[in-house]
C-alpha cells in the first residue's frame, strides 16, 4: 500500500512540506497540515500551532506571548460577531495554539477573517491596556500565594538555570508595566508573521492533497536527543501551608513514541487516583511537560502534610513497578482499552483532535492515527517505556512536622 493511500483510508492526510499554502501565513514558511475527514461531523475545528510561547518573550518583557494572545482573541471573536463561529487562543511555554470552531457551511470563510486578523489588523490599545490592567490585578491578588511560588520552584526543577523556559508566562509586576503595544506588535511580527508551524482540520471537510511532485520526500524524523536530564535530584521547601505538594518528574527521551508515553502517564493516573480516592489527597495529575530538553513525566499531588513522604514513596514505587512488573497479558489488553476510549472520547470535539494533530506535527513531522496506534501497544511497550525513563527530579514543599530532612535544600 502506498504512503498516500495508507493515509486515505486511515483519514488523515499528512500534507507536509508541500507548496500549497492556504493563506498568506503560511506562504512565507514551510508549514505541516493535516485533514482529518469526519463525514458525520457536525462543525468544523482548524488549529493554528506556531512553535513559540512564553519562553520567547524578550527579556524583561515576561508576558508579551500570553497577553498578545488574550487581545488578538477578542479582536478575532470581535471580527466574527456574526458567523457562526467560537475563536479560542492558548500560550503554552514553547508553543501557542489559535482554534477556530465553526459551522461546515462557514469555516472556511471565518478562518480568512480570523487570518486577516491575528496578522494584520491592528492591536486595539484600549483592549491592551484593559487586559493589561486585569492581569496585573490578578497577579497582584496572588501575591504571596504558596502555590504561586511552588509552580516558580517546580517549573525551575525541570529547566536548566537561567533557562527562559521557566520563566513566569504570564509575567510580573514589573514586566507587563514595560508593555505596549510596539512590544506585543514586535513580537507578532517575529513569531507570527514569519507563518511556521503547523496547522490542522478536522471535521466534514474534503481530504486534499496538494500538487506536489510525486517523488517529494516526507518530513525528516525528529533526531533523537537525549532526556532533559541525567542527574536526578530532590527540593524540599518548608512553608506555612495547610497541604503539601509534591511533584516527581521524570525526563523521558525524545525519540521515545508519544503513544507509548501517554499510555504509562494515563496508567499511573488510574492507579494513584483511584475511585474512590485516597482519603489523604486532595488532588493528582500525571501529565507529560514538554521542556527544553525534551518531554517529562511529571507527577503532581497536593496532599495531607503527614501523608506527604507516603505519597512520595507511593510515586516512586509505582514507576518502578510498571518498569519491572510486566501486566498480565489480559489485564493490559483492558486497560489498554479503557486508554483507546478515553482518548477517543476526548477527540470527539474536532478542536481537541485537531490541537493534538498539530502538536504531532510539530514534534514529530506526523499526525498520529490515535486509535490504530493504541489498538498496536504491547505490555513490553509499557515496560520499555517505564525503563527508558532518566532519573526523577522531586520537590517537596508543605510544613515542616519535624521528619527527616535528608537531602534537602
Amino acid at each position: 500500500m502506498t504512503r498516500i493511500a495508507r493515509a486515505l483510508v486511515v483519514g488523515v492526510v499528512v500534507l507536509g512540506l508541500a507548496p500549497h499554502p492556504a493563506s498568506a501565513q503560511e506562504a512565507e514558511a514551510l508549514v505541516l497540515r493535516a485533514v482529518s475527514h469526519h463525514a458525520h461531523g457536525t462543525a468544523v475545528a482548524r488549529a493554528l500551532r506556531i512553535p513559540a510561547g512564553s519562553q520567547d518573550d524578550a527579556p524583561g518583557l515576561e508576558g508579551t506571548a500570553w497577553l498578545l494572545a488574550r487581545v488578538l482573541e477578542v479582536q478575532v471573536a470581535g471580527a466574527l460577531e456574526s458567523a457562526p463561529a467560537v475563536f479560542s487562543a492558548s500560550v503554552e511555554r514553547a508553543t501557542t495554539v489559535f482554534t477556530l470552531v465553526a459551522d461546515p457551511s462557514a469555516w472556511e470563510e471565518a478562518w480568512r477573517t480570523a487570518d486577516s486578523v491575528l496578522l494584520h489588523a491592528p492591536l486595539d490599545l484600549g483592549l491592551v491596556e484593559r487586559h493589561r490592567s486585569a492581569l496585573l490585578a490578578t497577579l497582584a491578588f496572588e501575591a504571596g500565594s504558596p502555590y504561586r511560588e511552588f509552580e516558580d520552584v517546580a517549573a525551575a526543577l525541570l529547566a536548566e538555570p537561567g533557562s527562559p523556559w521557566a520563566r513566569p508566562p504570564r509575567g510580573t509586576a514589573a514586566s507587563l508595566a514595560a508593555l505596549g503595544t510596539a512590544e506585543l506588535e514586535r513580537y507578532r511580527a517575529r513569531h507570527l508573521g514569519r507563518g511556521a508551524g503547523a496547522w490542522a482540520v478536522v471535521g466534514p471537510v474534503p481530504l486534499e492533497i496538494p500538487s506536489a511532485p510525486s517523488d517529494a520526500p516526507p518530513p525528516e524524523p525528529p533526531v533523537p536527543a537525549d532526556v532533559a536530564w541525567v542527574t536526578g535530584d530532590r527540593v524540599t521547601l518548608a512553608r506555612d501551608v495547610t497541604s503539601t505538594w509534591v511533584v516527581v518528574a521524570y525526563p523521558a527521551p525524545s525519540d521515545l513514541p508519544r503513544t507509548h508515553l501517554e499510555l504509562a502517564v494515563h496508567l499511573l493516573q488510574e492507579e494513584l487516583d483511584p475511585t474512590p480516592p485516597a482519603p489523604d489527597r486532595y488532588s493528582v495529575d500525571v501529565r507529560i511537560e514538554e521542556t527544553r530538553g525534551g518531554p517529562v513525566l511529571l507527577v503532581e499531588a497536593s496532599v495531607v502534610p503527614e501523608a506527604a513522604a507516603g505519597w512520595e514513596a507511593r510515586i516512586l514505587g509505582s514507576v518502578e513497578r510498571m518498569a519491572t512488573e510486566p501486566l498480565a497479558e489480559d489485564f493490559f489488553r483492558w486497560r489498554r482499552r479503557r486508554f483507546r476510549t478515553e482518548r477517543l472520547l476526548a477527540e470527539s470535539a474536532p478542536e481537541a483532535e485537531a490541537r493534538r494533530i498539530t502538536a504531532d506535527l510539530l514534534r514529530d513531522g506526523r499526525a498520529r492515527d490515535l486509535g490504530v496506534e493504541i489498538w498496536g501497544l504491547e505490555a513490553r511497550t509499557l515496560v520499555h517505556a517505564a525503563r527508558s525513563l532518566g532519573p526523577p527530579r522531586i520537590l517537596v514543599l508543605g510544613p515542616d512536622l519535624g521528619q527527616d530532612g535528608s537531602g534537602t535544600h
